[in-house]
């Protein structure tokens, strides 16, 4: 029997409809649904909205010691935008009902899903009620949790009852409470923050700014205003193209630099609250990965462990099961405070799946390992090549020495941008890997451009 891997990100669940969304965003997404294979095992079956290719199916299904994972897609080519899985992917005659069609004879025994979402229920029933599994239990899943625990807004709310503490804002469910809050927010600071309620990866996130700034952690687009007055403003929200509905309301917060941000890991049961990891996020400048270290629980302060412990009880008891981030910041001048929690699958399951396959995890927990990962580095050359090239430069991952490079997404199509995860003894050994792949990466960039003059 196997489990149906599906790689539903960019659901209704976690970010506005497809319409909203950006070429890049989608390509992302398909890209981020393809990290989904490191959760298969031997004669598993994946689905993701663009193709896997041969050649990093083979390379991981090597990785893994000889399996034998199945690919399913729902879209034949990797298009411009590809859509996200949904409901109409089960249409009578559409690939994906014919390829589950021939699944449904009783090779699946669960399905396991990015979120758990309704269109994991739907597919769920397709293949005879097959049941859910997330972070390896059975759970029935709740669509209003899982929206509730990927939603900023509904944060906020539970958050602030839970003593847990916020950034100040506001949430604004139109144009002219944005533009109010924005002005409020401008008084006392020199940078404000719009937040979609329901996005991902920085991508839904904006700062609006008095002077101008190359970039800002954790978003991906700003926008400088001269004067904080509200037709400036108002010019300002229109130029992002951010639209406030009660449906999809912004958030505005107070722009905070970050000392440091982290994600604390939990996977939710039913009669357990776990914490099975705490990993660093990088920017560069939005989300660029993250690493995962033994140190980074030791030091991470009680009081701030036990309100991230707090988030993770609240989440058992409203119905929610399954993997639970929860984002925290330590603010330049404010102190640690959370930001989001995402109740899904995510970087940090990715990693650990990564890990898992090398059978790295006990050696992490013990600080004899670290792992940094690295997302969308933008490299101008085809996946076997690339594998190639690591292997060469003796940058691929060693299983002797425990150490080296694994390419952990080929991008939405083979030839990039890739996601890397480094494996090392220690943060500045993996540091060194990275620099030595940057190296490689400027190489390849160079010698581009000498080519195509």
């Amino acid at each position: 029997m196997s489990t149906l891997v599906l790689g539903n990100v960019g659901s209704d669940a976690m970010a506005p409809s497809a319409p909203f969304l950006s070429d890049n965003y989608l390509q992302n997404n398909a890209a981020e649904a393809k990290r989904m294979i490191w959760l298969a095992k031997s004669d598993d079956i994946l689905i993701t909205p663009t193709p896997v290719s041969q050649s990093f199916l083979d390379y991981v299904n090597t990785l893994k010691g000889g399996s034998n994972i199945v690919s399913l897609t729902t879209s034949a080519t990797a298009t411009k935008r590809p859509l996200p899985i949904s409901k109409k992917d089960l249409e009578a005659g559409s690939p994906l009902s014919k390829s589950l069609s021939s699944l449904a004879s009783g090779r699946v025994s669960c399905l396991e899903p990015y979120i758990a979402d309704e269109v994991s229920i739907c597919i769920a029933r397709f293949l005879g009620n097959v049941p859910i599994t997330f972070s390896n239990q059975n759970v029935r899943a709740s669509p209003e949790a899982t929206r509730r625990f990927n939603d900023k807004a509904q944060f906020r709310e539970f958050a602030h009852n839970l003593g847990v503490p916020i950034a100040s804002g506001s949430v604004c469910v139109n144009a002219q409470e944005v533009v109010d809050a924005v002005c409020r927010a401008l008084s006392v600071s020199n940078k404000v923050i719009l937040k979609v309620a329901r996005h991902s990866g920085g991508d839904g996130n904006f700062v609006i700014s008095k002077s101008i700034e190359r970039s800002f952690q954790g978003a991906t687009r700003a926008v400088c205003i001269r004067e904080a007055d509200a037709s400036s403003i108002r010019a300002g929200v229109h130029e992002i193209g951010l639209i406030a509905t009660e449906k999809e309301p912004v958030i505005v917060e107070a722009y905070s630099e970050n000392e440091s941000s982290v994600g604390v890991h939990f996977d939710i049961g039913r009669d357990r609250v776990e914490l099975v990891g705490v990993a660093s996020i990088l920017f560069n400048p939005g989300y660029g990965g993250a690493y995962w270290d033994r140190t980074l629980v030791d030091d991470l302060p009680k009081d701030v462990l036990a309100w991230c412990h707090s988030i993770g009880n609240y989440a058992r008891e409203a119905g929610y099961f399954g993997p639970l981030s929860v984002d925290i910041v330590n603010a330049k001048e404010v102190g640690f405070f959370a930001c989001e929690v995402n109740g899904r699958h995510g970087g940090f399951s990715s990693i650990r799946a990564v890990s898992n396959s090398l059978g790295l995890e006990p050696d992490i927990k013990n600080g004899e390992r670290v792992v940094l990962s690295r997302t969308a580095i933008p490299i101008g050359i085809r996946f076997p090549d690339l594998v190639d090239l690591l292997e060469k430069r003796q940058l691929h991952y060693n299983s002797s020495v425990k150490r080296g490079a694994v390419v952990m997404v080929e991008g939405y199509e083979d030839s990039g941008p890739f996601d890397l995860v480094i494996v090392g003894r220690d943060l500045s050994d993996v540091q060194g890997i990275e620099c030595a792949l940057v190296e490689l990466v400027e190489g390849i960039l160079v010698a581009t451009f000498h080519h195509d003059l």
